[in-house]
């Protein structure tokens, strides 16, 4: 099993791939604002951090594409506000969502606190079939952890979550997070835990053929929404 991930493929993916078909995950980010959602999508997506990273008002949207285990998979990501008065905005993209990545800042108390709400609404509005995966984001800022590991893995396993620490400031962890969630949905598609007829679940089996070279992958953010003024601390987003 392993993974191919070039920057050609992932530009023009229909071009290169010599499959028939392809995988269309959605994917969903929640938690609290300010935890890194946003620079957590720009890493994978783009292999980028922005500091100045505005605040997320309403929903942004990047996507790539990965190679797993002979199966190709478009990843669609949506980052949410984590703004409560955008949560009525926000819930209608629980709907459909394959994976649901839940993410808390590992020096904000509150924002753990918290994770326990957004697993509920991940639970309530997503599809049953839906991954959870809890990430403990900004890993870099060691000297300001307040939420140990060991804690963030056993709440993780009390929900049946995958579990990752990440830093989007320096990258650590973001690519192993999709990769294994990806890995994840790979191995759930093969024991035929999807229903794949099923468009709510989040996965759709495309085909090449049909789209031919139209097909391309974006992996540039895109807004849908608006932006509050950009934040004074590098970590806020």
């Amino acid at each position: 099993m392993s993974y191919e991930d070039s920057e050609e493929q992932n530009e023009n993916y229909s071009s290169n791939s010599k499959s028939e078909y392809y995988y269309s995950v959605k994917f969903i980010i929640v938690g609290d604002s300010s935890v890194g959602k946003s620079n957590i999508l720009l890493r994978f997506s783009r292999n980028v951090f922005d500091p100045g990273h505005q605040a997320t008002l309403g929903i942004e949207f990047a996507n790539k594409h990965l190679l797993y285990n002979n199966n190709d998979y478009l990843v669609q990501v949506w980052d949410t506000a984590g703004q409560e008065n955008f949560r009525s905005v926000t819930r209608a993209y629980y709907k459909a969502s394959a994976v649901a990545m839940v993410v808390y800042d590992i020096s904000n108390e509150e924002s753990f606190q918290h994770i326990q709400n957004w697993i509920k609404d991940c639970r309530d509005l997503a599809p049953r079939t839906v991954q959870l995966i809890l990430i403990g984001n900004k890993s870099d800022l060691e000297d300001q952890r307040v939420i140990s590991k060991e804690k963030g893995e056993e709440l993780a396993r009390e929900n049946k979550m995958l579990f990752f620490e990440t830093s989007a400031l320096n990258g650590n962890g973001v690519e192993e997070a999709f990769k294994k969630s990806i890995e994840a949905v790979d191995q759930k598609i093969r024991s035929g835990y999807y229903d794949l007829s099923n468009n709510n679940q989040g996965i759709k089996k495309m085909s090449n053929e049909k789209e031919g070279n139209e097909r391309i992958i974006d992996k540039r953010s895109l807004s849908i929404g608006k932006k509050t003024k950009k934040s004074d601390s590098c970590c806020d987003m």
